[in-house]
């Protein structure tokens, strides 16, 4: 049960009506809701208004939707080969890219009328405040089961307005499948609190698991740990084996993992068809040891200059305040050393010295300051979150105090260059793509810390000897966001709106550099009008019209689409020949004969990466196929059994209660 605000416990020193209408908020479950929804539209303005911000990934959603649902529409149901992207060779984007932001837009179609040339853009941006809202409201629904329903509003807005969310999901970096995270993973570390008292919650647990891997698997994996830890020591010690208590959530994640199992099996599969290496090793500025976060010379514009000088007041106010806490030593040292850590990842250059000494090699990428502003970002938030626990301590330390400030700290350092050589020994961690993923996680335990000790604010009775006071945690909480959201310029998103439209003369996947084979990829980049260096692209045709072309010999050549994923061939050769289809081709590409007995000939790529056919003298007909197979069959069983086993279980379970197994929400925090 959500705690209930008293009203004597809540700003004695203010005015009666003050009081009133805190203890009024507390009470109004609905009215906390909208408070949250109305903040994360005022947040989306331009999203609503103009569609999905112009930022980096942003033309890559817009034309991703576009085929995505265009093809979902027409009857496929779950679409993997894109077949018009690329200028109409076609994309296999979507055996690796996550679908479930695609979906939810794609549904959002039959509701919404929006110009042509805007209409994807315009659908996501409605599909960004949804997720920043649902953000915001997973997030309330989280901290109300551990503080007052009112320190939990006020922590979800700031927490829906942290830098890093709005900057990566929804105005720089555009990335909505890290937008989406933010949703899954406050809502199931609040299924974590409750699951071992109803049972039925670690099979709502698995479908919110299947959900936050459908958003973005490289997210799912960073935080399976930190959700198993947390549901680990939602227990008390006394209570059942560490075992125990780690079963049910690892059950849920295994079961989530079921559900997921259209995207995730097949991913599984093919992934040997996607090389990042190759697209990094033509595009410098996708190497891995430029995104732990640093500050470059190039980087010091007036905006960063600022910030630096606000970060560096912001660690003497904390560095200030730790000093006065009543924390264990240990705890103490361990703040600190973030702190410090932090604060000298913003000396120029230093962070990419560490990182090339930790054994990456650089090679000069394009001056590109996002690694400098989100560091600025992320320092401010957990600052903030020190702080917090800095108020939290005043009233003695619990568990799940020093759980979440754990998980800021490690989650902070493992974004910080300092950690590269951690990086660097675990093999295959590049296939994180950046390390500063784990500031979605950050900015989750940095709210959990903050609803605790705004819970702490309104029970107090503005007693002046609690440091930091109210109005210190209040304005930190407003440095925090308005430092990122001033330093990544998020603002001119609302000044200066930018339109992202459909442009089809320019359609092209810029992740064709990871699965177009190195040996073809020129060739086939001067086919689209640009180079495999470059992202400038020549406004060539590209309706989508299927394109064929004889390489050698003497037919009557017929190439009709029968689906996205489907070519029907007809010829009459007078001797063999060779015809070239103007489909991307893959090894999942495979020829089925109209007629038995019928004589099989070859698929092949042609120099141009294209699909190149051998056709037999005399008279042949048959199918090309872009047949994903048994991956894709187990696949769908996979989720089918799973969901099955989930709803199943949910509604057999959902009146069984467990042993009275406390959550740390009913502990007394521990004196320190």
């Amino acid at each position: 049960m959500p705690i209930e605000l008293d009203k004597n416990d809540v700003l004695s020193a203010s005015s009666s009506g003050s009081r009133r209408f805190f203890v009024m908020l507390d009470s109004k479950p609905g009215l906390q809701m909208l408070s949250i929804l109305l903040i994360a539209g005022a947040l989306c303005l331009p999203c609503l208004f103009y569609g999905l911000p112009a930022g980096t990934n942003a033309p890559t959603h817009v034309k991703y939707q576009h085929h995505f649902s265009r093809q979902f529409w027409n009857g496929e149901i779950y679409p993997r080969w894109l077949v018009e992207e690329n200028k109409g060779y076609g994309s296999p984007i979507f055996l690796a890219q996550y679908p479930l932001p695609y979906f939810v837009t794609a549904l959002l179609r039959p509701i919404t009328s929006f110009p042509t040339a805007t209409r994807e853009a315009r659908e996501l941006g409605l599909f960004a405040w949804l997720a920043l809202a649902a953000a915001g409201l997973a997030a309330w629904f989280w901290l109300r089961k551990f503080t007052r329903p009112l320190a939990a509003t006020l922590a979800a807005i700031v927490y829906i307005s942290l830098p890093y969310i709005l900057d990566d999901g929804v105005y720089r970096r555009v990335a909505i499948g890290e937008l989406c995270t933010f949703i899954w993973m406050p809502l199931a570390l609040s299924l974590c609190e409750s699951m071992y008292k109803k049972h039925s919650l670690v099979f709502a647990l698995s479908g919110v698991y299947a959900l936050l891997v459908l958003s973005n698997v490289l997210s799912a994996l960073l935080f399976t740990p930190v959700l198993t830890i947390y549901a680990v020591f939602c227990v008390k010690r006394t209570e059942p084996s560490l075992f125990r208590r780690a079963l049910p959530v690892l059950f849920a994640q295994l079961l989530g993992a079921g559900i997921a199992g259209a995207y995730l099996v097949p991913l599984l599969a093919f992934r040997r068809f996607f090389d990042l290496h190759q697209m990094e090793s033509i595009l410098p500025g996708y190497q891995f040891g430029l995104y732990f976060l640093n500050i470059a010379s190039s980087d010091l514009k007036s905006r960063v200059v600022l910030g630096i000088a606000g970060a560096l007041l912001f660690t003497a106010a904390t560095a200030a305040f730790l000093w006065r806490a009543s924390l264990d030593v240990r705890v103490r040292i361990g703040m600190a050393i973030t702190l410090v850590l932090g604060a000298l990842a913003l000396i120029p250059n230093l962070g990419l010295s560490i990182v090339r000494l930790s054994g990456f090699q650089l090679r000069p990428a394009p001056a590109y300051d996002f690694a400098a502003t989100t560091l600025l970002g992320a320092f401010f938030t957990i600052a903030l979150g020190l702080l917090a626990f800095c108020r939290t301590s005043d009233s003695g330390v619990g568990r799940r105090d020093l759980l979440l400030l754990c998980i800021a700290a490690v989650s902070f350092f493992l974004m910080l260059p300092f950690s590269a050589p951690i990086w660097k020994a675990i093999p295959g961690s590049s296939a994180i793509q950046f390390p500063f993923r784990l500031g979605g996680i950050l900015c989750v335990a940095v709210a959990g810390l903050l609803s605790l000790a705004f819970d702490i604010c309104l029970r107090d009775s503005g007693d002046p000897s609690r440091r930091p006071s109210r109005l210190v945690i209040a304005l930190a909480a407003f440095a925090a966001i308005a430092g990122g959201v001033g330093v990544s310029k998020t603002d001119r998103a609302f000044h200066s709106p930018k339109i992202t439209e459909f442009v089809v003369t320019q359609d092209i996947d810029p992740m064709y550099r990871a699965y177009v084979p190195l040996q073809q990829l020129p060739a086939f980049a001067k086919t689209l009008g640009t180079t495999p260096d470059s992202f400038q692209v020549e406004p060539t045709p590209g309706d989508g019209t299927l394109r064929t072309a004889m390489v050698y010999g003497d037919c009557a050549v017929n190439v009709r689409p029968e689906g996205p994923r489907e070519l029907l061939v007809s010829s009459d050769c007078k001797g063999e020949a060779r015809l070239r289809i103007g489909q991307l081709f893959s090894p999942l590409w495979r020829i089925v004969p109209v007629q038995t007995g019928s004589r099989n000939s070859a698929v092949g790529a042609s120099a141009d990466g294209l699909i190149e056919l051998a056709l037999l003298p005399g008279k042949q007909e048959m199918r090309l196929i872009f047949d994903m197979g048994f991956p894709e069959r187990l696949g769908i069983i996979s989720s089918v059994f799973s969901l099955l086993i989930a709803l199943v279980g949910f509604v057999s379970f959902r009146n069984r209660i467990g042993p009275g197994v406390p959550t740390i929400s009913d502990e007394s925090p521990a004196t320190p």
